[in-house]
């Protein structure tokens, strides 16, 4: 199986990236945000799936670990092929997926291409609680140092999630001002989850409109 790789951009395509990789060429899927933001000729780093059909060998990139942890999370789930796997990615990073997944967020999970109310229900049945192992956000403060204002690509990050799912600028940024005054250290992952349930416990607040 091949796990990762790592090579030169040869060329890029609506949803794939050619790599060239000591000169044997491999085509690896991704997502559109992914293959679009690569130049040619830029060496990178893929986290690959190498998914085996009756027609065909097929290879799904990712440029961060926890993209393909959720990505083989999602393709467990009975009726998600790699294909829908992948455009959910596209559509939200893996941190929101998996807090949406955790909360039972069905409405957000059916603003994904080809997810509707049953697959989503089906997703949360069968994966809210297999979660716990993902590995730990590359956001995360080290341990034993508490900074005394939070991280502001942390703050940028779960902003720019919340966002994604539908949520407004204002409404966004309170919740990550909420949350982040409390858990300062907080990995994105944590605070996207925690922003969700506050915004939540608050849709009712007229400050939010």
């Amino acid at each position: 199986m091949i796990v990762f790789l790592t090579g030169r951009v040869a060329d890029t395509g609506t949803g794939y990236v050619d790599l060239d990789v000591q000169h044997v060429g491999y085509r690896v899927f991704t997502t559109d945000d992914t293959a679009l933001g690569l130049e040619l000729e830029q060496e990178i780093k893929l986290y690959t799936y190498q998914h085996v059909r009756e027609d065909a060998v097929l290879l799904f990139g990712f440029l961060r670990r926890i993209e393909r942890t959720v990505f083989e999370k999602l393709i467990s789930v009975s009726g998600i092929g790699p294909k829908v796997a992948l455009q959910m990615l596209g559509g939200l990073s893996p941190e929101a997926l998996v807090a949406a997944i955790r909360l039972e967020d069905a409405n957000t999970l059916c603003r994904l291409p080809g997810i509707g109310k049953k697959t989503a229900m089906r997703m949360i049945l069968e994966l809210k609680d297999k979660l716990d192992d993902l590995p730990v956000s590359s956001h995360e403060v080290v341990t034993g140092i508490e900074p005394e204002q939070p991280s502001e690509s942390v703050a940028d990050d779960v902003t720019t999630a919340l966002m994604a799912l539908g949520y407004r600028q204002k409404e966004a940024q309170r919740a990550v001002d909420a949350v982040l005054e409390n858990r300062p250290a907080a990995t994105v992952e944590t605070a996207v989850k925690a922003a969700l349930q506050w915004l939540y416990e608050h849709q009712s607040d007229a400050s939010l409109v």
